[in-house]
């Protein structure tokens, strides 16, 4: 059985004078430094769902033998990438798991991906979270019984409600510091500490 990491980098990032996922962050665009994140994750293969900005993107950076997944609904919202992603994977029997991460979140550490994943073949439950310091966040693992719910899905979403409605189990791994930092706009791109 294998694991999957998803990367949803589909949004426009409305808040950004340029291409959201191309905006440099401490000289190295934003996906580029999540990519560099998910080459450490314990995953077999990383696929990297885009949309606004799809093409330019993947001209303008590497992506270190990922698949490129470019959503042509990602305007109709969350829902879509998410929808685009998993059918994509659940077409793969060999695959068990699927690590659902932001682009838009540098910093996640492989440690926490491999406890994540552990978790998930420990427990044997639909979902596990993170849970930093009492709130959840994400990298999020899903297996298999969530992703029917995901094809179903339209609009926007909140992943976590989903799971919270949908998972028969949810698994949290409990994390001591704060969760790493969501960049939703420019300003966030130039602050230190990502």
């Amino acid at each position: 059985m294998s694991t999957v990491a998803i990367i949803l980098a589909a949004d426009s990032g409305e808040e950004f004078p340029e291409p959201k996922y191309l905006t440099r962050v401490h000289g190295i665009p934003l996906l580029e430094r999540v990519m560099q994140d998910a080459a450490k994750w314990p995953v077999d293969e990383v696929v990297v769902v885009l949309g606004s900005n799809g093409d330019a993107i993947v001209l303008s950076m590497e992506f270190g033998g990922a698949t490129i997944l470019i959503d042509p609904c990602w305007e109709e919202g969350g829902a879509s990438p998410l929808r685009a992603s998993i059918d994509l994977v659940s077409r793969d029997r060999a695959i068990d798991l699927v690590v659902l991460a932001r682009g838009d979140q540098p910093g996640v550490d492989p440690g926490i991906v491999s406890e994540l994943i552990a978790a998930a073949h420990e427990s044997g439950a639909d979902a596990v979270v993170p849970k930093y310091r009492y709130a959840r966040s994400w990298p999020v693992v899903i297996g298999p019984p969530l992703w029917e719910h995901f094809l179903g899905l339209e609009g926007d979403v909140d992943v976590h409600d989903l799971i919270t409605t949908h998972a028969g189990s949810i698994e949290e791994v409990w994390v001591d510091h704060l969760a790493p930092r969501i960049i939703s706009s420019f300003d966030d791109a130039s602050r230190p500490s990502v």
